[in-house]
């Protein structure tokens, strides 16, 4: 596939290896960084460059140090993304948080005291994200959306994203005796849907996932109230008995047929 812009053809099969795993440059890597650090847990995800330990500054003179948008990744990894318009058809997990009541916040916080609230909440959703190998698709406005990709970590990707959106509940404060010190809505979903980098040849561009799959995660999201936790039937089977679940059938916009759900609210311990 052409890199310009103006050629973009959509599926790329290097963008699926790439997202895998199975890149042969990067497997390449991947062994080379195997063995001047076996052991080490703190690495990119894709090319395994290690971001601490003795290796870690031969690993940051190569430009492989930690990417800021999600440090499980490194820069060098994302420079793929910034060099190769296009993508691929991957099955995924997605984790879609919004915040509830923003507009009655806004109403009663200064403009720099909402700043900070959704400052922490950012700050909060990435940390949750990056601890559970979800990689940061989008912050806008009063919501967060992760993302976990399949075959890039050792426990399941649904599972991945199903332990994500319950502890980013249970890090704004829910699920305690005391009020959430910020209420919030979450979804998760998986599917399949088109992941790659948009944008013009040489310029700005999006690192993007796309499709029905992300269409309904931020439906179902807009279905939670506040402290709730939607889990799709896609995701449903990684759902354990920590939470407390009950099924809902919601009539989402889009979807011709009535679409089944499992809400959960996180009890106090």
């Amino acid at each position: 596939m052409s890199d310009r812009a103006d050629h973009f053809e959509g599926v790329d099969p290097s963008w699926y290896a790439l997202l895998t795993g199975k890149l042969p440059l990067l497997r390449k890597g991947r062994r080379l960084f195997r063995i001047i650090s076996p052991y080490l847990a703190d690495r990119c995800r894709l090319c395994y460059a290690p971001f601490t330990g003795v290796a870690a500054p031969i690993a940051r003179w190569m430009g492989r140090g930690p990417w800021q948008r999600n440090p499980h990744y490194c820069d060098q990894c994302e420079q793929y993304f910034r060099d190769h318009r296009g993508g691929t058809e991957i099955e995924l997990a997605v984790i879609y948080a919004d915040v509830r009541n923003s507009t009655q916040m806004t109403a009663r916080l200064s403009p720099s005291q909402f700043g900070a609230l959704m400052q922490r909440f950012y700050l909060t959703a990435t940390k949750v994200f990056v601890a559970g190998d979800a990689a940061i698709d989008k912050m806008m406005g009063d919501g967060v959306i992760g993302i976990c990709f399949p075959e890039l970590a050792e426990t399941d990707y649904r599972q991945r994203a199903v332990n994500c959106g319950i502890e980013l509940l249970r890090a704004t404060g829910h699920g305690s005796e005391a009020d959430p010190w910020l209420s919030i809505g979450v979804s998760v979903h998986a599917g399949k849907a088109f992941v790659g980098s948009l944008g013009a040849e040489g310029g700005s561009y999006e690192f993007a996932a796309l499709g029905e799959t992300m269409n309904i995660g931020a439906r179902l999201v807009s279905a939670a109230g506040p402290g709730e936790i939607v889990f799709s039937d896609a995701v449903w089977a990684q759902v354990g008995t920590e939470i407390a679940t009950e099924s809902r059938t919601l009539a989402l916009k889009g979807v011709d047929q009535p679409f089944q759900v499992h809400v959960g609210h996180i009890t106090p311990a």
